[in-house]
């Protein structure tokens, strides 16, 4: 791949990505100044089909670019000024997110609105896991005899309301003995850190009757371990499914069919955006044939991870066309994702 190959094939991306048909030599040097005839553009492009960075639809048609050549855009021709919003998208989305809900679920769903809405594709988010959030507040409260509520309160600014049935009554000295070594116990530490032996160490302590003991010891187990079956808490959200039927690529039946039976699974969105997050830091582009075991073939995925105090908690990303501007969804994606962030209290990845 020598510098002309290299412009060539970043000219055919550009030009198909903003007009939607296949490419020729003479739009190419009529276009894009580089000082080449179309004769010797012809060339290059066969040479470049040749070596599988675009292809040919039709006998008569120009080129299109395959998804190694977007592949290959994407890591190595994409210039950091391709990746600027414009003054006014930078606007945009700085004015959304200083009047947008602070509260954690209306957050998600506003951003994904907002980056569906501005770039026209499908937005997804993977929501923080119960499991990830950190105690901040943990509070018992007594209603009678032989019922409590217990009141926790997650670093995400979640609420957590339980009611609990004891079987024996509770004088108010261990009551609130009981809520001071738990407090000193749970508070700040995530879910996940409650084991069982902590759990029992602090009713150990507290509870001498061997039935109390038991009871108190499950009723503590209900109240910290409900993380395990999560179920709606951690499915995705998708924004903007149809957006895809405006695409071009879309109109064909078997395609829309199959990118419809994906979508429908929430285990592939949460896989896709959760590999994604593990596989390395940073933004991760997936395109065309990468996604074929998940049945999107015909799409590329842009997605970014989201943080809390540091912490990678979730991940937020497009889903579109091969065929989108990858820059511009790219800075979206990154922008967004950072203004969850911060609107969390999160720092980016190394604090900053």
């Amino acid at each position: 791949m020598d510098e002309r190959k290299k412009q060539i094939l970043h000219a055919v991306i550009r030009d198909y990505v903003d007009v939607g048909e296949p490419v020729g030599s003479r739009t190419i040097a009529k276009k894009y100044d580089l000082g080449v005839s179309p004769a010797t553009i012809r060339n290059e492009m066969s040479d470049l089909e040749e070596m599988g960075f675009i292809r040919q639809p039709h006998a008569s048609a120009g080129r299109v670019p395959s998804d190694k050549g977007y592949r290959y855009y994407v890591d190595n021709l994409m210039e950091p000024e391709e990746k600027l919003l414009s003054d006014e998208e930078q606007q945009q989305v700085a004015d959304f997110f200083q009047n947008c809900a602070a509260e954690m679920e209306q957050l998600f769903q506003q951003s994904c609105r907002l980056l569906s809405s501005m770039t026209n594709y499908t937005a997804m988010l993977v929501k923080p896991r119960l499991a990830d959030s950190v105690l901040e507040r943990f509070k018992l409260v007594r209603l009678n005899e032989n019922q409590l509520l217990a009141i926790m309160i997650t670093d995400d600014g979640k609420i957590h309301n339980k009611i609990m049935n004891v079987a024996a009554a509770l004088p108010d000295a261990k009551l609130a003995e009981l809520e001071a070594v738990l407090q000193e116990r749970l508070l700040g530490r995530s879910l996940a850190d409650v084991t069982d032996s902590l759990v029992a160490e602090a009713a150990k302590h507290l509870l001498e009757q061997q039935n109390l003991l038991r009871q108190t010891f499950d009723l503590l187990r209900e109240l910290l371990f409900d993380y395990r079956d999560e179920g709606s808490h951690n499915k995705p959200l998708i924004q903007g499914t149809l957006n895809l039927l405006k695409q071009p690529e879309f109109h064909d039946v078997d395609t829309v069919r199959e990118l419809f039976s994906a979508l429908e699974t929430d285990d592939v969105v949460k896989e896709l955006l959760l590999m994604a997050s593990e596989k390395r830091r940073g933004t991760v582009v997936y395109i065309g044939d990468e996604l074929s075991p998940q049945g999107m073939s015909a799409c590329s995925m842009v997605t970014t991870p989201y943080y809390v105090n540091g912490e990678k908690m979730g991940s937020i990303g497009v889903l579109g066309p091969t065929r989108m501007p990858y820059p511009k969804v790219i800075a979206l994606v990154e922008q967004i994702g950072a203004e969850v962030s911060r609107k969390m209290g999160g720092k980016a990845e190394g604090g900053q």
